[in-house]
């Protein structure tokens, strides 16, 4: 069973006008659909922002509607000047750079007692994705996104995050999900559409560009969801 998750309606609104769809549960605040595209159901739900709140809507929709795939939708910042403004990051692997055990030995981003810290996207969802973005002729890379519970727009910590991990943009929550499927043994996938630079004139850019730019990462998951039933 598929999943698509994102932090608020506002970023699946177009989504859901392209699929037969009714809104089915509130979990914590938060929405979810339940979605047709050709006789397969799939699920939409919005997890509001935060690691609690993610981790806790997560386990919802995974023990009462068994997801398998998972992909998380949005936008986010670039850390990387390749990628500009409306670019789409498709994620390869997925970290939380807020958390840092190093002191004890352990590696960036891992947390004790796990094996990693770095969370690997399933290769044919990515390779999906791929084509989706080539198909739909929009410029993508494959970068690793670094998450945290906070909103970056400095440019010294956006240096910071890219020179660490190699990173390529910033969110609020392919970390975090990145994690809860690794443990759970689900395939996961990270789309997000550039709205702004993570510097110091971030948040200018984020208001200015972000509805378009989750019209857009709608627009191609609505493709995605074509193809992966087809």
């Amino acid at each position: 069973m598929l999943g698509i998750i994102a932090p608020e309606k506002s970023y699946v609104e177009e989504l859901l006008k392209n699929f037969n769809y009714e809104k089915i549960d509130s979990v914590l605040g938060t929405e979810l659909f339940a979605c047709k595209y050709n006789n397969h159901k799939f699920y939409v739900m919005t997890t509001g922002y935060g690691k609690v709140n993610i981790g806790s809507n997560l386990r919802y929709l995974f023990d009462k509607y068994k997801i398998k795939v998972l992909l998380q939708i949005g936008t986010a910042g670039s850390v990387d000047d390749k990628n500009e403004i409306f670019n789409v990051v498709i994620a390869n692997n997925v970290l939380q750079f807020d958390v840092d055990f190093m002191p004890l030995g352990y590696s960036p981003a891992q947390l004790p007692l796990l094996k990693t810290g770095v969370f690997q996207a399933n290769y044919d969802l990515v390779e999906c994705l791929n084509e989706v973005c080539r198909k739909s002729g929009v410029n993508y890379t494959n970068d690793l996104i670094a998450s945290s519970d906070m909103y970056v727009c400095n440019a010294r910590l956006a240096n910071s995050i890219r020179r660490e991990y190699n990173a390529g943009a910033v969110d609020c929550e392919c970390g975090c999900v990145g994690q809860f499927c690794y443990q759970n043994n689900i395939a996961f996938a990270g789309i997000k559409v550039i709205s702004n630079f993570a510097n110091n004139n971030s948040v200018r850019q984020y208001n200015t560009y972000d509805d378009a730019a989750s019209k857009l990462v709608q627009k191609l998951t609505t493709l995605f969801i074509k193809d992966y039933y087809e």
